[in-house]
C-alpha cells in the first residue's frame, strides 16, 4: 500500500466483494466495485452467480456482520417476506440419526433467498455516496510495476462496446470466486506459486422451489434433513423464503447426484432418513423447472505462506477457501474476511496483505476443519486425514446425539458451527463431561413438533 488512499478498486460483486466494498468505504476516498454482470434490480438469480438458486444459509455471524454494517437491513428483509427466527428454536435439525432438540439457543439468524439477500446488500452498497458500481464490464488484469512491485491499477473491458481502460487504484481486491487467476497473476509477477490444498467431495444439488403454507413443517422456519456418513451421501435443504415459498435442496456427494425431473427427485427424497421432505411436497407441483448444480472439491489457496506479496493486492472470499456447500458456510466467513479487511486497514499501511492473510488463515481454520472433517468420512474421499481424527470423529458423531436432549451442549455446537467459537469449544471440561456422560439430568428427548422452552 502507498499511504495514500485515494482509490480502491473491488472485483466482483457477489456478497464477498460487497463485504470488501463496504469495508473498505470506511477507509479510502473512493471505492469502485466491478462486476461483468448486468445487474437486475429484481431479485433474479445471475449468470455469476449459478448457485443462487438453491438454498443457502447465512450463519449468525455472517448475519451480525450484515446488520452491523447496514443496520435495519434485517427488519428491510422481513418486511419484504424473509423470516427471522432462534436457528435451534425456529430451524429443525435432522443429523446423526436423530432431531436435534428445539429449543431457543439466542442465535439470531433469517432466512431468505440469495437473490434476495444479494439484491438488498447490493443496494444498501451502492447507495453509499463513496462507491460506484462498474456494471458489465470484464475485468483483464491488475496493472503491476515491477520497478515498485506493487499494483498500480486495473485494466477492464466494457462489455457492450469492447472499450478497454485502466483505473488507477492504491489497492485492487479479488472477489473473483473459486475460478480467481491471482495465482497464475501473482506466479507471473514473480511471486511465486501458490500452495493450495483440495479436498474432492463431487456434490450435486437438485433445487425445486414450492408454495408455502401455514404450519408446514411443525411451524418452523425449515430443516436440514441429512444422512449419515459414511453410509450414506443424502442430503435435504429446506428453507423458507419471501414470497411465501419453499426453497428445497436434494443434495448427494461422490457423485450421488439427485435427479432434476420431478419423478426422480421425489424418488431421491423418499431416500432420506425422514419422511418430511416428501410429506411437503406430495401434493404440490414445483414453481418452475428444478435446478441443478455441481460442486468438485473443497479448495483452500494459502496466501498466508508466501514470503512476499504484491503490494496494493488482496484476495477474498472464495478466491481464498471454498467449502462443499453442504455446511453454508460460505457467506459469513466472506464477510468474516471483509470485516478482518476493515480492522486491518484501521491501523497502518505496512505489512498489509501479511496482516489480512494471517487474519484470513485464521478465519478459514475453522469451517474448513468442520467442512474437510465431514468430508473424510467418507473413505473414497482422498487426503491426509488430521491427527487423531477418528478419535474426534466418534466423539462429535456422540456430541451430536446428546444435542437431541442437551441443551447446552446444543447450544455449544451450534455456535461452533456458527463460526462463532472454535472447534476446541466443544472439547471444553464441562461440555466434555455433558456428552461423555450422555446427558444426565438434561431434558428428555424431544422431536421437531413441539419447541422446548428452557429455564
Amino acid at each position: 500500500m502507498t499511504e495514500a488512499r485515494r482509490h480502491a478498486i473491488v472485483v466482483g460483486a457477489s456478497i464477498a466483494g460487497l463485504g470488501a466494498a463496504r469495508a473498505l468505504a470506511n477507509h479510502f476516498d473512493h471505492v469502485t466495485l466491478v462486476e461483468r454482470d448486468e445487474l437486475a434490480t429484481g431479485s433474479e438469480s445471475r449468470k455469476g452467480v449459478p448457485q443462487a438458486r438453491h438454498a443457502h444459509g447465512l450463519l449468525p455471524s455472517g448475519y451480525r456482520i450484515l446488520s452491523d454494517y447496514f443496520p435495519g437491513m434485517m427488519d428491510e428483509l422481513v418486511a419484504e417476506g424473509a423470516m427471522r427466527g432462534d436457528l435451534t428454536g425456529d430451524f429443525l435439525w435432522y443429523q446423526y440419526g436423530g432431531w436435534k432438540l428445539r429449543a431457543d439457543s439466542g442465535l439470531e439468524a433469517i432466512v431468505v433467498s440469495r437473490p434476495c439477500l444479494e439484491r438488498k446488500v447490493r443496494a444498501r452498497v451502492a447507495a453509499m455516496l463513496k462507491v460506484t458500481l462498474l456494471q458489465g464490464h470484464d475485468c483483464e488484469s491488475p496493472v503491476f510495476d515491477p520497478e515498485k512491485r506493487r499494483i498500480t491499477g486495473l485494466s477492464v473491458t466494457n462489455r457492450a462496446t469492447g472499450a478497454t481502460v485502466t483505473l488507477e487504484a492504491d489497492l485492487v481486491v479479488d472477489a473473483l470466486g473459486r475460478g480467481s487467476p491471482s495465482p497464475r497473476w501473482l506466479a507471473s509477477w514473480g511471486y511465486g506459486q501458490v500452495e493450495e490444498t483440495t479436498v474432492p467431495i463431487e456434490v450435486g444439488y437438485a433445487t425445486g422451489v414450492f408454495e408455502r403454507r401455514p404450519g408446514d413443517l411443525y411451524g418452523s422456519l425449515g430443516a436440514v434433513i441429512a444422512g449419515t456418513a459414511p453410509q450414506s451421501t443424502r442430503f435435504a435443504a429446506i428453507l423458507g423464503a419471501e414470497g411465501n415459498r419453499w426453497i428445497i435442496t436434494l443434495a448427494g456427494c461422490l457423485r450421488d447426484y439427485p435427479p432434476t425431473d420431478f419423478t426422480g427427485w421425489k424418488e431421491f427424497a423418499s431416500t432420506l432418513p425422514t419422511s418430511d421432505t416428501l410429506d411437503l411436497v406430495k401434493d404440490r407441483e414445483p414453481i418452475g423447472p428444478i435446478a441443478s448444480y455441481r460442486f468438485p472439491a473443497n479448495r483452500r489457496c494459502h496466501y498466508e505462506k508466501l514470503p512476499d506479496f504484491a503490494s496494493g493486492y488482496l484476495v477474498i472470499g472464495d478466491a481464498v477457501c471454498s467449502f462443499n456447500p453442504l455446511y453454508g458456510q460460505g457467506m459469513s466467513v466472506a464477510l468474516s474476511e471483509a470485516y478482518a479487511l476493515d480492522h486491518c486497514l484501521a491501523s497502518d499501511d505496512r505489512d498489509l496483505a501479511q496482516r489480512f492473510f494471517r487474519e484470513a488463515a485464521r478465519i478459514v481454520e475453522s469451517p474448513w476443519a468442520i467442512a474437510t472433517g465431514e468430508d473424510y468420512r467418507y473413505p473414497q474421499v482422498q487426503g491426509r486425514r488430521p491427527p487423531g481424527f477418528g478419535i474426534v470423529t466418534r466423539y462429535m458423531a456422540r456430541a451430536h446425539r446428546v444435542a437431541a436432549r442437551d441443551p447446552v451442549v446444543l447450544g455449544r455446537f451450534f455456535r461452533v458451527a456458527s463460526l462463532l467459537a472454535p472447534p476446541t469449544a466443544m472439547m471444553a471440561p464441562g461440555i466434555a463431561w455433558r456428552i461423555l456422560l450422555a446427558g444426565i439430568g438434561a431434558a428428555p428427548e424431544i422431536g421437531p413438533a413441539r419447541k422446548v422452552a428452557l429455564a
